[in-house]
């Protein structure tokens, strides 16, 4: 069996940000001391295995000389690996490869990759703790091990990335959208498109403002929480960002925003184009995150609860999918108005050149359960969402996240 050193190296670093993970849980759990030494000590040994294989993967992609102590002992390791009888350098008697001291330096000093004292000083103290482990009994500081090792992690991205480029990215597997953009910049700089970058940015703020983890990109995340959902559907907005809205009833707008959620769970959406407020009993989103790299929209699938009417005398309509109340929300105060009087004279009010209400606009209460609406970016493309926002085919929140997951599954 033959591993690649792209393959081998990565692989021990994910094992070891695995086992550190680990260790995080049993400190949580008050785990027994030999049980978080065991996940620790096997966070460092893999890590710092993986760290040395891939600096050799980076010397050997420059020069496969340096990877070797002596030169002058590879004459005959050359003429035995175009003989046939080995396959690497290395395999020859006598021929040794560079510690791993030797390698940062080599890096630094030869190939002339850019890395700080800072970095060098924390590679060889990960160094020091995997001698110790090997060779004796040692004593670890766990704050200090776990404290050093979860901030290496950014360091080790930021000089990977550039140095050995989309192999060290694409071999992640599955990182966290912060990693994941992180990485991306690594490797082919800053987006292009800086709408995406901003849109990605205040995604990974709301995924991180409510612990929300293992969410990369392309993904697509559940929330059925309605608080938590109403909070990442405020911190997506801002910051030049501006969402379209395509309502189960067909309306749409080119820029809503979210205005209000009552203690009864209720939100409220304005939309600017129609001048027209939209309300439902939040039950929860679906968000498809696409690839960081392109100039897709994320798409939010919002699905509502039932509810019900309000007023003495409601004003409703059936809609195909769903049952709607039409109302009018006063605009110096907010007052909602839902009597069917109070509609009906609003539509008198319209073409009149002497209106009876007050400054007002139309406000629609969707009151029963299932897809309410998508929203996208405006300033990226959202491809053929409509399709989605079908209460035929995904009449649950989970329908629809199973249909994008099966997708993202297919090869």
């Amino acid at each position: 069996m033959r591993i690649s050193l792209i393959e081998n190296g990565l692989d021990s670093l994910k094992k070891g940000y695995s086992h550190l993970e680990t260790y995080e849980r049993l400190l949580g759990e008050r785990a027994e001391d030999p049980l978080r030494f065991s996940a620790l000590k096997d966070s460092v040994l893999s890590i710092q295995h993986g760290i040395e294989i891939l600096f050799k993967l980076a010397l050997k992609e420059n020069n496969e000389l340096l990877l070797f102590s002596d030169i002058t002992r590879l004459k005959q390791a050359f003429i035995s690996r175009r003989e046939g009888t080995i396959n690497e350098l290395y395999e020859a008697d006598g021929v040794h490869t560079i510690t791993f001291k030797e390698s940062i330096d080599r890096l630094k000093d030869i190939c002339g990759f850019a890395m700080t004292d800072k970095f060098k000083k924390t590679l060889l103290k990960v160094e020091g703790w995997r001698n110790s482990i090997t060779h004796s009994a040692v004593l670890l500081r766990e704050n200090e091990v776990s404290r050093v090792l979860i901030n290496l992690l950014s360091d080790l991205d930021n000089f990977f990335g550039p140095v050995i480029g989309a192999p060290y990215l694409e071999g992640q597997g599955r990182t966290d959208l912060d990693r994941a953009y992180r990485l991306t910049k690594a490797v082919y700089g800053e987006l292009d498109n800086k709408i995406k970058a901003i849109t990605v940015e205040r995604l990974i703020h709301a995924l991180q403002v409510n612990n929300i983890k293992n969410v990369t990109a392309p993904d697509v995340f559940l929330i059925s929480e309605p608080k938590k959902a109403h909070s990442i559907l405020q911190l997506i907005q801002g910051d030049e960002i501006t969402y379209g809205c395509d309502f189960i009833n067909g309306h749409c707008s080119g820029l809503a925003s979210i205005v209000d959620f009552s203690k009864d769970g209720i939100l409220t959406m304005d939309t600017i184009d129609n001048h027209t407020k939209y309300q439902f009993k939040l039950a929860a989103i679906v968000v498809y995150i696409p690839k960081i790299q392109d100039d897709q929209s994320p798409l939010i699938f919002i699905y509502g609860q039932n509810t019900d009417t309000q007023g003495d005398q409601p004003y409703l309509r059936k809609h195909s999918t769903c049952t709607l109340q039409h109302g009018i929300t006063l605009d110096n105060d907010n007052t909602e108005l839902w009597e069917a009087e109070n509609f009906e004279q609003s539509n008198k009010d319209f073409s009149s050149d002497a209106p009876v209400l007050p400054p007002h606009q139309e406000t629609i209460r969707f009151l029963s359960e299932g897809p309410i609406c998508f929203m996208n970016v405006q300033q990226l493309d959202f491809g053929s969402a409509q399709y989605l926002l079908s209460k035929e085919h995904f009449p649950h929140p989970d329908d629809l996240y199973n249909a994008f997951k099966k997708d993202l599954e297919t090869p």
